[in-house]
């Protein structure tokens, strides 16, 4: 043992011996050795850190009294002190939560590291030079034992704490009388208590203030992945990137229990500093113990204090997992004003200390045994998308941007050009998705029916038309957004699950995709691929907005107000023009009028269009790299210096601060466009009635009159407008019937076209091509090259036989080939 011991090398806390024996006897001996090494390491650290508290206790108290932070506005009564006049603030019940920065405890250290402060060593009795080491070690003293200078900052601010200004009105006169009677009974004790040799105790900060102490991390700290969390953090202060799982409801915990004796007459005061606590049996006061009495204690909740009290669960976030992982989770605290802040589905950036959970031996026992629970405590909780109806941190600029903007006109073509740039074409698509993001609004009638604001879309199309990665775009730009594929939904995880909380055995509802994204989007890849009794479950929140649930005695009904934006391909993979539309989309009438469009995409034969396709794909891969390394902090809004767009794009804080404003209008229709907007109804049902009926595209139902209002209100906000002008009904029109003009254009050319003729065309290009097969021609790529001509496998073989019948094809005998009997012209 000695050996080892004198041959470690002993260096920040990591022992490296020079020597790993072989005998397992002398290796169990090594590594106590090392183990000993390190948590002697640990306890040197530890007591250092520990003579360090009563200089940097005095520090916290200075800078609360001293701290300046040069601002526009200073402060009328402390000018340029930051944190006297949030204590004012406090003080005057304005502000619930004094938020340390830790930005400015840095800059003060600063400060002090070189003019430390004479009167603070006198009083500690120690060198300048120890003073100031002290100093350098104050940010990492606060980072990792967080909770103690909690304490000391909220003992500094009950020290500097000002007295309420005058005019403040009485919101809490309830308390002021609580806290004027406890100074009678204080000084009525204190004149007893003179009489029987000891005072009377104090009242405990927590139950003479209503604010509380967090930290707001540094900016220069980078955030942690959940699994990057160990040992070493706890009890320090962790960033986190994750996402909100679930919340619990808000509870009142109790902070300082108040006793009152009916034999002493005496108030007896108990801090709860953990989540469970014993009460008091006997009365701790003076005239009790000489009058050897235990006392008759009565709890007293009016006078005691209670705080909110909120728990969630985060998960890391999906670009952390590893392959093949499974995505961790852990709970996190929240009490003051953080709780109700965030909901399920929001992403955050959370701020807070790593510590154990404490519980019951019994239930410690039972549920974790030799296994320790852990939890956060939060200290500041940031959303990386801020939401329609909060301010972002740069509200102001944002606003200036979007008004200059406005300023320039066409602001409608901009941002609906703005949804994926790099994605060529679709210019109809992108309008839509802005009106989609836009929305109208919802109409809350006096009998209580609601009318819905909301346009639902449908993407129907064929393969490699862009469709997923359009509504992805939509997802970035949406505050509220949930993403999911058809194949990988139930219909319970869309709406709403019951589960039963292990910890209480309680029966809980845990909302789905469509819930989560309650006010936001709600996108549904691969729609086609869900199951049919799966997908009944959108078609009440589609249209009601709500959920109904009526399972394991839970019988309730959740808010749904979501946007659906689904895409599908059609029945047979590829959209068969030999087809009618309404049996290529193959989804029920029910569910296909309640989308208020409906755009089918097909990938249609363009010559100029393809090209232009290929090259703008060829210079996107081609400047990537590029584009990406010149990227800077906020470069989403400029564009590549090489021209791969031909305008500049708007970032994805902008297009959501240019919602939110243009989502703050309620136009409504003008009486001249009423008639006009029924003629145009009119006509729509009559054309569906006279039409071919093998040519209907979709359902024209009283809900489509619905949706040209709605399309034509959100295209009336994208302007800022207040009426809905003849403008944004041609507009709505428009894009209702440009929705479908994909197919009007396949329409045509393949109506008229014979199989026999297109099957004909495709072997004599392969022959063509096929110079060192004598001309056979392979049938799977016969029947490739047909597929995308919207021909089956079957229709192919039926052309083949036409063909072979009239001895103009020959096929092989295993039928895997084919060639012409007399070379095609």
């Amino acid at each position: 043992s000695s050996h080892f011991g004198s041959d470690c090398n002993i260096a920040g806390g990591i022992v490296d011996p020079p020597l790993i024996p072989r005998h397992p006897r002398l290796q169990v001996m090594a590594a106590n050795t090392m183990r000993e090494s390190v948590s002697r390491n640990n306890l040197v650290r530890a007591r250092e850190a520990a003579k360090r508290f009563p200089e940097l206790r005095a520090l916290c108290g200075k800078f609360i009294a001293n701290f300046e932070k040069r601002t526009d506005a200073p402060d009328p009564k402390f000018g340029y002190k930051k944190y006297k006049a949030l204590l004012q603030r406090a003080a005057n019940r304005e502000l619930e939560t004094i938020f340390v920065d830790l930005n400015d405890v840095e800059e003060f250290c600063k400060q002090e590291i070189l003019e430390p402060d004479e009167a603070i060593a006198d009083a500690k009795q120690i060198p300048r030079i120890q003073l100031q080491q002290s100093i350098e070690q104050w940010m990492s003293d606060i980072e990792t034992n967080t909770a103690r200078y909690v304490r000391y900052f909220y003992e500094a601010c009950d020290a500097e704490l000002p007295d309420r200004e005058i005019g403040i009105s009485n919101a809490g006169s309830a308390k002021d009388v609580i806290m004027k009677w406890r100074e009678r009974m204080a000084a009525g004790q204190s004149t007893t208590g003179g009489a029987d040799g000891a005072p009377a105790a104090g009242v405990p900060v927590r139950l003479k203030n209503d604010f509380d102490i967090r930290f707001l991390p540094r900016n220069s700290r980078k955030s942690m992945k959940l699994r990057e969390i160990t040992a070493s953090s706890v009890g320090s202060l962790v960033q986190l990137d994750c996402m909100v799982v679930r919340t619990t409801a808000v509870k009142p915990k109790v902070e300082v229990v108040t006793y009152h004796c009916e034999v002493c007459d005496a108030e007896i005061f108990m801090s709860v500093e953990s989540d469970r606590y014993t009460p008091m049996k006997e009365c701790p006061s003076q005239r009790c113990k000489d009058n050897k009495q235990s006392g008759k204690l009565r709890q007293n909740n009016r006078t005691s204090k209670f705080g909110k009290y909120q728990e969630m669960k985060v998960q890391e976030m999906s670009e952390h997992v590893p392959v093949g992982g499974v995505p961790r989770s852990i709970t996190v605290v929240m009490a003051g004003d953080l709780t109700r802040s965030v909901l399920p589905g929001d992403a955050i950036t959370l701020t807070g200390i790593y510590a154990p959970s404490t519980m019951p031996w019994f239930q410690q026992a039972r549920t974790s045994g030799t296994k320790q629970e852990m939890h956060v405590d939060a200290h500041s909780i940031r959303k990386h998308k801020s939401g329609y109806n909060e301010d972002a941190e740069d509200e102001h600029d944002l606003s200036r941007r979007v008004a200059e903007a406005m300023a320039q006109g066409n602001m409608y073509e901009q941002a609906s050009r703005s949804i994926a740039p790099e994605i060529f074409g679709h210019a109809d698509v992108k309008k839509a998705l802005l009106l989609v993001l836009v929305g109208s609004f919802t109409k809350q009638m006096k009998d209580g029916m609601r009318i819905r604001g909301d346009i639902h879309t449908l993407f129907m199309g064929d393969p490699g038309v862009a469709k997923s990665q359009l509504m992805k775009q939509a997802v970035n730009i949406a505050p509220r957004s949930v993403y999911t594929t058809g194949k990988g939904s139930s219909g319970v995880g869309l709406t709403a699950s019951v589960i039963r909380d292990n910890s209480t055995g309680e029966v809980t509802l845990e909302g789905g995709a469509l819930v989560l994204a309650d006010m936001g989007i709600c996108c549904i890849d691969e729609f086609d691929k869900m199951e049919e009794s799966d997908r009944t479950a959108i078609h009440e929140v589609m249209e009601q907005q709500t959920v109904s649930i009526a399972k394991s005695g839970i019988t309730t009904t959740l808010n749904c107000r979501t946007t659906v934006l689904a895409a599908a391909n059609p029945v047979f993979g590829r959209y068969n023009p030999y087809k009618s539309p309404v049996e290529n989309i193959d989804l029920p009438p029910a569910l296909l009028s309640r989308f208020d469009l409906l755009f089918l995409l097909l990938d249609t034969v363009d010559s100029e269009k393809d090209k232009n396709l290929a090259l703008h794909v060829c210079k996107v891969h081609s400047n990537f790299q590029k584009s990406d390394n010149e990227k800077k902090g906020d470069g989403d809004d400029v564009p590549p210096s090489d021209g791969i767009y031909d305008f500049k794009a708007f970032d994805a804080a902008f297009m959501r601060n240019y919602i939110r404003k243009a989502r703050t209008f309620e136009p409504l229709i003008d009486d001249e466009l009423q008639r006009d907007i029924v003629d145009a109804y009119v006509a729509m049902r009559d054309e569906e009635k006279t039409g071919d009926r093998d040519s209907r595209k979709s359902y024209t139902t009283p809900r489509t009159l619905l949706a040209i209002l709605r399309l034509s209100q959100a295209h009336a906000r994208t302007r800022f407008s207040d009426r809905v002008e003849r403008q944004d009904f041609d507009e709505a029109i428009r894009l209702m019937k440009a929705s479908k003009e994909s197919v009007e254009l396949a329409a045509p050319a393949k109506k008229n076209a014979n199989p026999l003729d297109l099957v004909y065309d495709i072997v004599a290009d392969l022959s063509r091509r096929e110079t060192d097969n004598d001309g056979w021609v392979d049938m799977a790529h016969v029947v490739s090259m047909a597929g995308h001509k919207a021909l089956t496998k079957e229709m192919v073989i039926e052309a083949i036989e036409n063909w072979e019948s009239l001895s103009v094809l020959l096929r092989s005998e295993d039928k895997q080939t084919v060639r012409f009997l007399v070379p095609a012209a």
